[in-house]
């Protein structure tokens, strides 16, 4: 790739003006990012939420792997995070030569995760990282489907330049805040822990309604689980009736999708070991203290869901300093009584996003090693 050497000769200049006025350039939200030159927005490849999924360009599908999350951190830097994951854009490896790659990685707060975002006119940003001083730029001027991203020394190709659409925003996705879609089907009893052990099951949005031999619905510690997901399998269109019991129990990963939680027992849902979880499609109602609860590491995403008149949406479990990792995106949160997310583990994260509250109590309480939020509005 051709570089003009005297554009080169004059980089380190250029590189610390951007960095001294980067600060506020760009407004915390959900952006779609599109590069100049293709006009094919950036995006996390198939989707991935893996560590060091590589990072591309294609045209817009309206995915959340195409959306990012930018959030101001007060320093003159940014983070940048794929709304799908939370995961930021990370110099991979540390590599501070020309070519660098770069990847998806969960957010650590390195400088190889911060980010200048500096205008250079006519609605154009360049995008500059903290650690390599090289911008990111698509490799070989491609306009191709699948053009890859990475680093190089800044030298001022519309390869280098970037566009920024708010999410929403001339067809750039949005939309209302949905939680469970089920209408109920029917009703049946449920005397004994469901288990859900690999593959997916589908309650075909049945009410399902625990009996006293679970539990009462209390604040009780003794009660047992309506549903128990293990090894990444699926529960999906359920609701949980009038009795709530310990709601669902999650161990070793899973999905839960379209759940409706009627009346909020001890928990909605309890992570109990160490895993990946989604969350998605929910919504939950009248608990006294968490909606979710963290007893064992674990990366949690929640997405699309209404949760109202509980204690606490998300706390880590009490006096424990094991790391989990938390991302909620385009939730309606209301009438908290304590908050959103509480931990006393400096090493565990959490961020909401591009959400709704209203007494909704502090976002975060607790020790983090980081803690916040973008895109809140009030209702």
């Amino acid at each position: 790739m051709f570089k003009n050497l005297i554009v080169k000769s004059t980089v380190a200049l250029v590189l610390g003006l951007m960095a001294s006025t980067s600060l506020a350039q760009i407004a915390d939200g959900r952006y779609i990012i599109t590069n100049v030159l293709s006009g094919k927005p950036m995006e996390v490849e198939n989707a991935s939420q893996d560590d060091g999924a590589n990072i591309i360009q294609w045209d817009y599908l309206g995915g959340q792997n195409q959306q990012w999350d930018v959030t101001n951190l007060g320093n003159g830097y940014y983070s940048i995070r794929a709304a799908h994951t939370g995961k930021s854009i990370d110099v991979f490896e540390w590599n501070a030569n020309d070519g660098a790659d770069a990847r998806q990685w969960t957010w650590l707060n390195g400088t190889n995760q911060h980010w200048a975002i500096d205008a250079i006119g006519s609605g154009q940003y360049v995008i500059t990282s903290r650690f390599a001083g090289t911008a990111l730029e698509v490799f070989d001027f491609s306009t191709a489907n699948g053009g890859n991203i990475g680093l190089w020394t800044y030298w001022g190709g519309d390869s280098q330049r970037w566009t920024f659409t708010p999410v929403g925003q001339n067809g750039g996705g949005g939309g209302a805040i949905t939680g469970s879609s089920c209408q109920s089907t029917g009703s049946t009893s449920v005397s004994s822990t469901i288990y859900v052990t690999s593959g997916s099951y589908d309650g075909g949005c049945q009410t399902f309604n625990p009996t006293s031999a679970l539990g009462d619905g209390s604040q009780d510690e003794g009660q047992d689980p309506a549903f128990r997901v293990e090894n990444g399998a699926t529960l999906r269109n359920v609701i949980i009736g009038n009795n709530g019991v310990d709601g669902i129990h999650v161990y070793n990963g899973g999905t839960l999708d379209n759940i409706h939680w009627t009346n909020v027992g001890e928990d909605a849902m309890t992570i109990k070991s160490p895993g990946s979880v989604t969350v998605r499609n929910v919504e939950g109602y009248n608990g006294e203290d968490k909606f979710i609860q963290v007893n064992a590491e674990s990366d949690l995403h929640v997405e699309n869901c209404i949760v109202d008149s509980m204690g606490k949406f998300l706390r880590q479990n009490g006096g424990s300093t094991f790391r989990t990792d938390v991302t909620v995106e385009r939730c309606r949160l209301s009438n908290l009584g304590e908050g959103i997310f509480r931990s006393d583990s400096p090493n565990s994260t959490a961020f909401i996003s591009n959400s709704e509250v209203s007494n909704a109590g502090d976002v975060c309480i607790g020790a983090w090693a980081s803690c916040g939020s973008s895109g809140l509005t009030s209702f």
